[in-house]
């Protein structure tokens, strides 16, 4: 149960991420170079959550065979 919260929670957060990098794409005349930033920001966020999704998973497996 936890774990699906847990991927409820990052799933809701990459939404986050997606709306706040489309808020800030530039527009076509703007410098390009925010573009590249925007992207990089939220592949970064995105990576980053899913990681630490994955490491919440890999914790709680290694603690149910502890037990």
């Amino acid at each position: 149960m936890a774990n699906w919260l847990t991927g409820i929670g990052y799933g809701l957060s990459i939404v986050s991420v997606g709306l706040l990098a489309w808020v800030a794409w530039p527009e076509p005349d703007e410098d390009q170079m925010l573009a590249w930033a925007v992207i990089a920001g939220a592949a970064l966020s995105v990576i980053g959550m899913a990681l630490r999704w994955a490491a919440h998973i890999v914790m709680n497996r290694k603690i149910a065979e502890d037990d």
